[in-house]
């Protein structure tokens, strides 16, 4: 038991278990005073409801979850994706490897979008983690385009296809470096990760597939409309 800020610390309680396998239980009573709180609030709560379906989808041999009494139906990280992603919109979802996972899926172009784990520890801001794969996924959409007909004239860039993109990842790293205590930023180094994640051809190409070419067609059409009826305003 801890106490005062885990500056005071007590002798564990060991008990024999003799009706299963032994366990570690730990139970967390808040010192509301010390937050200035006098109970707990919705979005705390919240919170805590959240950081409970990220242990239960970023955890290695998903270990069960049970919140509130009940087992959180989260048995592998797509079943996490789904939760975020409408059931209608495109996903793509791959165990790239023992140490990586990857989702893929799409916004409506208003910007991109990110949901990382590294060691199970929620990087809220993703890092260099997420540009390693997100980089592969821009670079496979531009060639698709540049190998088009009309593909050339298209004025799309790497910053316009990421803006479209919703990229999920669950993935270890060796000894990951980050930018604060909070670490919601991984800051490692690509060749420091302890792996490497080469997206696979068939992941890619449901990404190909999924509209994202025909919604940067459209766009790049729509700012040439636009590009074209503002130098014409500026003639008059």
């Amino acid at each position: 038991m801890w106490e005062k800020n885990m500056t005071l610390c007590h002798k564990p309680s060991i008990t024999a278990n003799k009706e299963g396998e032994d366990y570690t239980q730990v139970t967390f009573f808040p010192d509301f005073p010390r937050f200035g709180m006098k109970a707990l609030e919705e979005d705390i709560v919240a919170l805590m409801r959240r950081r409970a379906f990220d242990v239960a989808a970023s955890t290695r041999e998903r270990c069960k979850v049970v919140l509130d009494g009940k087992l959180l139906e989260v048995s592998c990280f797509q079943d996490y994706v789904d939760l975020f992603v409408k059931p209608e919109a495109f996903r793509a979802c791959q165990v790239v490897n023992d140490r990586w996972e990857v989702a893929l899926g799409l916004t409506d172009g208003s910007g991109f979008q990110q949901v990382s784990f590294v060691n199970s520890i929620n990087t809220s801001r993703g890092g260099t983690h997420v540009s390693y794969i997100t980089d592969q996924v821009v670079s496979a959409v531009l060639e698709k385009i540049g190998k088009q007909k009309n593909g050339g004239q298209l004025a799309v860039k790497s910053q316009h296809v990421k803006s479209y993109l919703w990229v999920f990842i669950n993935c270890l790293v060796e000894n990951p470096a980050f930018d604060s205590q909070t670490k919601e930023t991984l800051t490692s180094k690509r060749e420091r990760f302890g792996s490497a994640c080469r997206l696979p051809e068939d992941l890619l190409s449901e990404v190909l597939e999924s509209g994202l070419l025909e919604s940067l067609q459209e766009w790049s059409k729509a700012m040439g409309k636009s590009e074209l009826a503002q130098h014409l305003n500026r003639s008059d």
